[in-house]
């Protein structure tokens, strides 16, 4: 599987239509007027004050739905700034731009272009759901070191957290999730099996989020029937890897999602064949993970290789160890072989599609937005 697995979770609609995009040269003598997005920028530009709102990136179409409306919603909150939307990963920037007539812009690109056209405050939040290497490569990297420090250290920045920084934000979106599923999770023949993706460096500790929602849910339900797991952590893939050879384990761990469902079918005495599964992607968007590595929605229906410790999607081994697949939130059957996905019919519900999930992102903004303290620039870093 993983297919397509460098662009993440997250599909994005550009905040304004701009000129094509333009790599900037190698060349140090190349102005920073060279900046594609610096002259939409000063074209758009309204307030004193920018917001940016960060993500890895997706080419999916029908995930863009989620960044219109956050970006709505960030523009409702926070009517005295004007709100932009980028993607991290060069990748998806250059494939959306290929099919379809906007460009996309990478986030230093922006965060540049507000320097120069005389934004003297920037917040940037972002829209990742872990404290993995991701955020910390924007937050720390990007923003701080590059943007605050190096470049342009007049601006004040406002950083806004990741959607799981706070233990009430775990408790707010499992309470979310399990209001959704309400009803199916109170029948114990029905499991709720979440797909993150999953922080590969276990150092980070970024993974220990999705434990901490696989608690908060379970403590909701008699049957504590919601398991969660990734497409990119070993311990809790559908089954786990040698982390050396990255071949498939003679023997699953614990933690991992075929261990979790052999245990519940034991403790609640059933058999795959009497239990429905209903799957859903723990991502800010339904991309390319959860149509291909949890759906694989272009593998057809043939389960008859797809053994547990197969490179086959969620759905398929699902399907090979008997269980049966609740078919209400998923993508049109017809349209399986769509190229990157469709404009609308598709039914995956990932957690921007929440209203209540997308609120903790804008709050996570709002709770410092008028705290002077919260708001840092780069002057400090400066040698005398």
């Amino acid at each position: 599987m993983n297919k397509f697995k460098y662009c993440l979770m997250a599909a994005a609609l550009m905040t304004v239509t701009a000129v094509g995009f333009t790599s900037c040269g190698d060349d140090d003598d190349v102005e920073k007027t060279d900046n594609p997005a610096e002259p939409v920028v000063k074209a758009a530009k309204t307030k004193d004050t920018a917001i940016l709102l960060c993500s890895f990136g997706s080419t999916y179409h029908e995930a863009t739905h989620v960044y219109d409306e956050t970006v709505k919603e960030f523009k409702e909150a926070f009517p005295e700034a004007d709100v932009y939307l980028s993607f991290s990963s060069n990748t998806c920037i250059g494939r959306l731009e290929a099919t379809r007539d906007e460009a996309y812009y990478h986030i230093d690109q922006w965060l540049n272009a507000f320097a120069e056209a005389g934004y003297t405050r920037v917040a940037v939040q972002s829209l990742h759901v872990i404290p993995g290497e991701e955020y910390l490569s924007v937050m720390n990297t990007t923003v701080k070191k590059n943007f605050m420090i190096r470049d342009y250290p007049s601006v004040n920045v406002l950083k806004g957290a990741n959607l799981l920084a706070e233990d009430e934000d775990t408790e707010a979106v499992a309470e979310a999730l399990y209001s959704h599923y309400k009803t199916s999770l109170a029948d114990k023949h029905n499991i709720l099996l979440l797909m993150g993706h999953g922080n590969p460096n276990d150092s980070y500790n970024a993974n220990q989020k999705y434990a901490d929602i696989e608690v908060a849910m379970q403590a909701k339900t008699s049957s504590k029937n919601v398991f969660v797991g990734t497409v990119d952590y070993g311990k809790m893939l559908f089954w786990p890897l040698n982390e050396k050879t990255e071949q498939p384990l003679d023997t699953p761990n614990p933690e991992c999602i075929y261990s979790k469902l052999m245990d519940y079918c034991k403790t609640n005495n059933l058999e795959p064949k009497d239990i429905n599964v209903f799957l859903a992607p723990f991502m800010s968007i339904a991309g390319d993970h959860a149509h291909n590595d949890l759906w694989g929605l272009e593998d057809g229906d043939d389960a008859s290789l797809a053994t547990p410790q197969s490179d086959n999607c969620w759905r398929l081994k699902l399907q090979y160890l008997g269980f049966n697949i609740d078919q209400t939130e998923t993508h049109p059957a017809d349209q399986t072989d769509a190229d990157h996905g469709i404009e609308s019919g598709c039914k995956i519900k990932a957690l921007g599609d929440y209203p209540e999930i997308r609120k903790i992102w804008l709050n996570h903004l709002k709770e410092n937005w008028n705290d002077a303290d919260a708001w840092e620039n780069g002057e400090g870093y400066q040698p005398e």
